[in-house]
């Protein structure tokens, strides 16, 4: 029951932090010419500055320990789910890292996008404590 606590503490903390970072330290903006290829066009994620920068690779490192965490108990546990953790993991990443376009216009949809994807890996998990 601990661990399970503990796993739940931690996803929540780097939910929090996660969000902070987008809401309050990132921006992005509309890439000119996308909507021609893609309805609704695209969205590109506007350079950090240092400080910023630093906030990223601190989350991105937390969120590496924690999903090896998770990715350990999957594989232990032979899980069906572990492909499918693995596009979340990669999703949130793509995220943190601001490193592709992004096909949702606001900050709002990434934040919500990024929830359903830790809900998620937080379900898969959930399911051997």
């Amino acid at each position: 029951m601990e661990k399970t606590l503990n796993y739940v503490q931690d996803f929540k903390l780097l939910e929090e932090r996660i969000n902070a970072f987008i809401n309050y330290d990132s921006c992005i903006e509309y890439v000119e010419g996308s909507e021609e290829v893609v309805a609704g066009g695209a969205f590109a994620w506007t350079k950090l500055k240092s400080a910023e920068s630093y906030k990223q690779e601190h989350i991105d490192a937390d969120y590496v320990e924690l999903a090896e965490r998770v990715r350990t108990v999957l594989e232990n546990e032979h899980s069906p789910n572990i492909e499918k953790f693995e596009r979340s993991y990669e999703l949130v990443m793509n995220y943190i890292r601001q490193d592709t376009f992004l096909w949702v216009p606001g900050l709002k949809n990434v934040i919500e996008s990024i929830k359903s994807e830790l809900d998620l890996q937080q379900f898969f998990l959930n399911q051997y404590k």
